[in-house]
């Protein structure tokens, strides 16, 4: 898959390569996935309308075989207010590493660099969770922490609570906080992935570290595995009412070796704080000296709900390239082969 775009450019996009044909698109669970772009708009100050559409590659409402090519427009931008900002890096954001790399640097908005950039990643996810379907494998996420407060499923530490008190200790202090994401992959079939460079666990960590933001990654027990003895982390096997083998427990995560086991696949991952904050930080002017800094523009107080669908989608590509690569999904065309072959007509004159 290639992206293209900048956080205040016209528009951005993605170009999806070998999606198989023939899969009715939903559309309405696209729209569905885009909303969660900006879950909880009490968090955030920019909320874009997200209105994606095809260029192409789907014809009828069914994909074709062919790239696909999809774009989102900006519409609430407002650049004026990175001016000030052009020649001092903001800490915490990739501001001076973009420069240090290209030399010729878009300042507005982040840029490449803005997790805003990443919102034509949930329709591309969306259409591979479709995809995922046919086998019923399924990929979900839930916050563990959000502000350093562990979510309950209901009362004061329930997640719409906990974001509501967040809001406004933002709004009040500035300041800004991150969190703890822990995501599923389910159905997933064992003896997905590779012993070496296709391990299913090293491709779904690639995918999620590329996410801006995103500091640490773990699978199955994680950093407690340092902490426990063998006896207490191996996952002792025993037969489920099917017949198949499995786990009594899934400290590994799902994985073992590179390759899946059968097991939900179960891995966490850790969102930074919003860098950019109304607290005065101490940065570098580029044309010389060195100055206090306040960050002016549209910020997110905790931007982990957003990172959510984001996860869910690049995991859910990373999982039907799997699939596609060990043969539980068709390369080509997701109609049978003797369903094709009634498209196919021969002409006698």
């Amino acid at each position: 898959m290639t992206t293209w775009g900048e956080s205040h450019g016209e528009s951005m996009g993605c170009v999806l390569d070998g999606f198989p044909a023939g899969l009715k698109i939903d559309l309405k669970a696209i729209k569905e996935d885009l909303k969660r772009d900006v879950p909880y708009p009490v968090l955030t100050r920019r909320v874009e309308e997200n209105r994606m559409r095809f260029l192409s590659g789907v014809y009828k409402g069914r994909t074709l075989g062919t790239p696909v090519c999809m774009i989102i427009r900006n519409g609430n931008v407002e650049s004026d207010r990175y001016k000030l900002i052009a020649n001092t890096p903001r800490p915490g954001h990739a501001d001076l590493t973009y420069r240090m790399k290209y030399g010729h640097w878009d300042w507005r908005g982040g840029s490449r660099a803005s997790g805003r950039t990443w919102a034509p990643m949930i329709p591309a996810g969306s259409m591979a969770k479709q995809l995922l379907d046919l086998v019923d494998v399924q990929v979900s996420t839930r916050i563990l922490v959000l502000g350093g407060i562990e979510i309950e499923p209901s009362g004061p530490n329930s997640l719409r609570t906990v974001i509501q008190r967040l809001a406004k200790e933002s709004e009040k202090t500035g300041d800004a906080t991150g969190g703890l994401v822990e995501l599923s992959i389910t159905g997933l079939p064992g003896g997905i992935g590779s012993p070496w460079f296709w391990r299913f666990q090293a491709d779904i960590g690639h995918a999620i570290l590329n996410i801006p933001g995103i500091k640490s990654y773990e699978v199955g027990a994680g950093l407690a595995a340092a902490d426990l003895m063998a006896s207490e982390f191996n996952d002792e096997l025993t037969w489920d009412r099917d017949g198949n083998v499995k786990g009594r427990t899934n400290n590994a995560g799902g994985v073992l070796g590179g390759i899946t086991n059968g097991a939900p696949f179960v891995c966490r991952f850790a969102v930074k704080p919003t860098p950019s904050i109304l607290v005065p930080q101490r940065t570098v002017d580029l044309r010389g000296g060195e100055r206090e800094m306040i960050t002016e523009g549209r910020f997110d107080a905790n931007y982990t709900p957003r990172v959510q669908v984001i996860a869910e989608a690049i995991a859910a590509l990373v999982s039907a390239d799997h699939l596609m690569i060990s043969g539980f999904l068709p390369h080509d065309s997701v109609i049978s082969y003797e369903d094709r072959l009634t498209y196919v007509r021969v002409d006698d004159s």
